[in-house]
């Protein structure tokens, strides 16, 4: 185990800003970032939106995925001369899902103090509003493109009473949940899209109801997918072997 040693330097701020709705702002963060000396982010003009949208007028350096290493070492240069550096993804909490790792432990190691202003989760609040159980659960990120290689990440991430929260494109929303119903077809699935904005909407249900509930529609944006197999459609010993071809069992009356 390692404890923070920090340097007496400049502070790199962890900020998560609003998954949708501008309004899910916090003052602490609107604070952070017009006292920023620099504000890192994902994407330059996402970023310059939201702080047009509250009047704020600060250096602005991209720090995305592909060139998270190579930039890293200015962000340290900063934090070495004194300066403060607010870092951002696109939505929601860097570094979930989105860059940012590389990046806060370099600074981590470095010395330099870091401090986290929380903020909307697309995880979180996806759980949320499944009405699962949220005693237990995982998040798997973003899920694999090829079919099989999804079917085997379904059964190693759906455990029965543990909600399982995943990303997914609109391309492949419905794919992906035909492979969750191959694999697991008693399970129930949430589907949120659009969380905090207008259009807010929830499709929730059996998976292969909502399979069906989808066909003929025309997906658009990124979805959350969160999915939940009750304790009681399984009776097999958690740890043994599996395969794509598991099914859930319902214990007999």
């Amino acid at each position: 185990m390692t404890h923070d040693v920090q340097r007496p330097f400049g502070t790199l701020y962890i900020c998560g800003t609003p998954i949708g709705n501008l309004k899910d702002v916090t003052h602490r963060l609107i604070e952070v970032l017009n006292a920023a000396d620099v504000i890192a982010c994902e994407d330059t003009r996402r970023t310059r939106k939201l702080l047009s949208h509250f009047r704020i007028s600060r250096p602005v350096i991209s720090v995305h995925q592909h060139v998270e290493r190579e930039r890293t070492g200015g962000v340290i240069d900063l934090l070495s001369e004194g300066k403060s550096v607010a870092f951002v993804s696109d939505a929601g909490m860097p570094v979930v899902s989105d860059p940012g790792a590389y990046l806060v432990r370099t600074v981590r190691e470095q010395g330099y103090k870091i401090e986290l202003i929380p903020g909307p989760s697309s995880v979180s609040g996806a759980l949320a509003l499944s009405g699962f159980s949220g005693d237990r659960f995982v998040f798997g990120g973003f899920l694999p493109r090829k079919p099989k290689e999804r079917r085997d990440f379904f059964v190693r991430w759906v455990w029965p009473g543990v909600a399982a929260v995943f990303f997914e494109s609109p391309y492949r929303v419905k794919k992906s949940l035909e492979d969750l119903a191959k694999v697991f077809p008693m399970c129930e699935v949430s589907l949120c899209h659009e969380m905090t904005k207008m259009h807010e909407s929830v499709i929730w249900g059996k998976v292969g109801e909502v399979v069906a509930g989808l066909k003929g529609d025309k997906l658009q944006g990124e979805w959350v997918i969160v999915a939940y197999r009750p304790p009681e459609q399984d009776i097999r010993d958690p740890h043994e072997k599996t395969n794509r071809e598991t099914r859930c069992l319902r214990p007999s009356p």
